[in-house]
């Protein structure tokens, strides 16, 4: 649905546009975005290689979806700063060439930039609501599901790697002058399993106490010395893929987008959220693709060691519980409550450091197990 303010806007950055190699003939309003304004652009003319649809984006100071919610412009110099030295990060061999998406053009006066689009394309949260279902149970598609979590997996850990090179001290730089971002995502996160208490008193009334320390610890931890890059946001809304089959042989172009949130963090957190929305797959809407992408999705990424995969857990959990219990339209009331218990179960057992109770669940694979 298009935001009401989407028409004006779309005139002035069409006027902006005009005296670049961007103009474009019209900008339609594309959904999936929360903080920005997005657009699919027709260019007036070609790029050179042919390029004649681009993707716009375009930042306010307060998040496109909620006009009250103040939101620092400054997240958009940071995108421009990630999406300009993501073109260095070499390529991961495979089925599924995941990478960031190209940017063309980028205005700091006006927060509006120009990137590279991908035809047809949905999220995969979308794309798994699209083509898979409990009705459609097919266990032939746990080979390509698997390898395309693999993938994304791999391709994190190389992006986490890469950006701890000393050839990347500007891109960290400039993803510590985002630290705003950094203290949103632990809002919206830690001090909310606190918060969500009074809305599910029976199932997470024994736990306050908990996760107010788990609350602080998080806090704590954004001052660690050794917060290492990391994307900020990365979950199923923000990787896009062909809505086609997934097909075993066929390369597929997969983007990672949305680098507005890159921060300086913990690693874990990258891996927690997406393993976090795949589970909600499998929890919601009985998909099994969501379990066999997160297998994949581990095993591609690596065991780091049990504290990492501690940390990842608690991350998910809390992601369930922060997230899963407001995200309208996932599920029944009924259903609502039972992921927020899993979610405090994996919670708690990631905090108490239960290795033999993870290793007999769902989530075996962060511990380097099937």
């Amino acid at each position: 649905m298009a935001h009401p303010q989407s028409s004006k806007l779309s005139e002035g950055i069409l006027q902006e546009l005009s005296s670049t190699q961007y103009a474009c003939s019209s900008l339609e309003p594309l959904s999936g975005g929360t903080a920005n304004f997005i657009f699919k652009g027709t260019l007036t003319s070609p790029l050179p290689d042919g390029t004649s649809v681009v993707a716009v984006k375009h930042g306010e100071s307060f998040i496109a979806s909620m006009p009250d919610f103040q939101l620092p412009p400054s997240r958009c110099q940071a995108e421009e700063e990630s999406l300009k030295a993501l073109s260095g990060l070499p390529p991961i061999p495979g089925t599924y060439a995941v990478r960031a998406p190209k940017l063309y053009y980028f205005n700091a006066a006006t927060n509006t930039q120009v990137q590279e689009y991908l035809p047809h394309a949905l999220s995969l949260k979308d794309y798994a609501l699209k083509h898979f279902s409990a009705s459609s149970r097919d266990p032939s598609r746990k080979p390509v599901c698997a390898e395309l979590g693999r993938s994304l997996g791999a391709w994190l850990r190389s992006f986490h790697e890469w950006a701890a090179l000393p050839a990347q001290s500007g891109l960290r730089a400039a993803a510590r002058a985002n630290e705003g971002m950094a203290r949103l995502k632990h809002l919206v996160n830690y001090p909310a399993l606190g918060e969500t208490v009074a809305n599910f008193p029976s199932v997470l009334g024994d736990a306050k106490e908990t996760f107010d320390e788990i609350s602080k610890a998080t806090a704590d931890e954004l001052q660690r010395p050794d917060l290492q890059l990391i994307h900020g946001d990365f979950w199923t809304g923000n990787a896009l893929l062909p809505d086609r089959p997934l097909t075993e042989g066929e390369t597929t172009p997969v983007f990672i987008v949305d680098w507005e949130m890159c921060q300086l963090g913990v690693r874990p957190l990258d891996l927690g959220q997406m393993v976090a929305e795949l589970y909600e797959l499998s929890l919601f809407k009985d998909i099994d693709e969501g379990k066999w992408l997160i297998e994949g999705f581990a095993a591609g990424y690596g065991y780091v060691d049990d504290e990492f995969a501690f940390r990842t857990a608690l991350h998910a959990g809390t992601h369930l519980i922060a997230f899963g219990s407001r995200v309208p339209g996932w599920g029944s009331p009924e259903q609502v409550q039972q992921v927020v218990g899993v979610g405090k179960e994996l919670v708690l057992r990631a905090w108490h450091k239960d290795r033999a109770w993870f290793e007999a669940g769902d989530l075996a694979c962060l511990f380097g197990g099937q």
